[in-house]
């Protein structure tokens, strides 16, 4: 993993901010042309919010050193993504939410994830002490 930048370096703020752009992008796509709904500004914007937290905390989370964290939860983020553009297909009312909350929960179970392999190593890197 070498491509990831080091812990607290500020390659890990260029990381989320090009993260912020390319996930409101394809929230953006998702929403506005997969779904075929009318564009919005509020919606536009509650989506880039939405991307700027996610990909912040995911980048503050490796700045602070847990690298495998920011990358399940990038991982998790990417198949939700695939996973709401899946689901959205073809749907009217509130299937499009269930499409947002698939999403969700990917992005939740990544970071679970990323969070139980932290643990891991951590407790392999502790007992070899």
């Amino acid at each position: 993993m070498r491509w990831i930048p080091a812990v607290r370096s500020a390659g890990w703020w260029l990381l989320a901010g090009a993260s912020s752009l390319l996930l409101s992008i394809l929230l953006w796509v998702i929403r506005f042309l997969v779904l075929g709904q009318p564009f919005t500004g509020m919606h536009a914007f509650r989506f880039m919010i939405l991307a700027v937290v996610l990909s912040f905390l995911f980048s503050f989370t490796g700045w602070l050193g847990a690298k495998k964290l920011w990358l399940f939860s990038n991982l998790g983020t990417l198949i939700g993504l695939v996973l709401m553009a899946f689901y959205s297909r073809n749907t009217t009312g509130w299937e499009d939410l269930v499409s947002f909350l698939v999403f969700l929960e990917a992005v939740a179970a990544g970071f679970i994830l990323g969070l139980v392999v932290e643990g891991v190593f951590l407790a392999i890197r502790l007992s070899k002490k």
